[in-house]
């Protein structure tokens, strides 16, 4: 997804929760019987009817983007997303909620990957087994992992979702090779979780601010550059609160994982916006 050029972001007016989104959320996994359905409440639920958009609603968040695109100022990278969040997302809570199609694919995603890890299900060791069977690369067990969980649409979000967990499952392998996709231990598992968060914060942003990086007038490598020095500075800062927690639930379920991803974001917005 990265930072597309063909969107200028939403528009005012409208609601802040586009009317697709529960849609995606029910897509997660939909075909995969590795992670039987969670029996708890949903989380992704909104506690209240979503707000409607106001005028300008990203101008200040795109202002502040720019100022970040063209200086590397990790200041005003602060600026922007607590103001993305604040007046862009109707605050904190609204914005998270506005990522629960994330939360609730990182669930599924984290479920997956700790049963097929530990072998919970004869569901999971049979899927296992099959994709082994084939001899994979690396590669081809991320496709496989992606292809089990992403919903299969062509919205935005659907797209993001698929883009992060490919994102993010390929480089906690590049940057651990000794990690087997197939049997990772539970702190690898929350490690890939920041990425993922991470990767879908950075999307959210470049698709709801438009080509800022681009109008910015930057060269290319630069604006490379920037991007990458974004989403590591959103991994480090959705990490610290992932972290803090992780342990929160003992053994949660995926609607409990799917609450602490959730609560992550909101904290992390919730900083932000006290910056302002």
């Amino acid at each position: 997804m990265g930072t597309s050029t063909s969107s200028k972001g939403p528009a005012s007016g409208v609601s802040l929760d586009p009317p697709w989104l529960d849609d995606v959320i029910d897509g997660v996994g939909s075909g995969c019987d590795v992670v039987p359905p969670d029996d708890g409440a949903d989380p992704g639920s909104p506690v209240v009817p979503p707000g409607i958009a106001p005028p300008n609603r990203y101008g200040d968040a795109r202002r502040a983007f720019g100022k970040f695109a063209r200086t590397g100022s990790t200041d005003q990278l602060r600026r922007a997303i607590g103001h993305y969040s604040s007046k862009g997302g109707g605050g904190a809570g609204a914005s998270a909620n506005r990522m629960r199609a994330s939360t609730s694919a990182g669930a599924a995603l984290f479920s997956f990957l700790n049963a097929i890890g530990q072998g919970s299900t004869p569901e999971a060791r049979q899927w296992v087994d099959n994709l082994r069977a084939t001899n994979p690369s690396a590669e081809n067990v991320v496709d496989a992992i992606v292809r089990e969980l992403a919903p299969p649409g062509g919205s935005a979000d659907e797209e993001s979702l698929r883009d992060s967990m490919d994102h993010a499952l390929s480089e906690l392998i590049k940057d651990n090779p000794a990690i087997d996709p197939l049997s990772m231990g539970v702190d690898n598992i929350w490690e890939l979780m920041k990425g993922y968060l991470a990767n879908e914060a950075g999307n959210r942003l470049c698709f709801d601010l438009g080509p800022v990086f681009e109008n910015s007038q930057l060269d290319p490598r630069t604006a490379v550059q920037r991007e990458r020095e974004m989403r590591r500075f959103l991994k480090n800062e959705i990490g610290a609160h992932v972290d803090l927690l992780r342990n929160s639930v003992a053994n949660p379920s995926r609607s409990q994982l799917a609450s602490i991803l959730q609560e992550a974001l909101k904290m992390t917005f919730d900083l932000f916006e006290a910056d302002l």
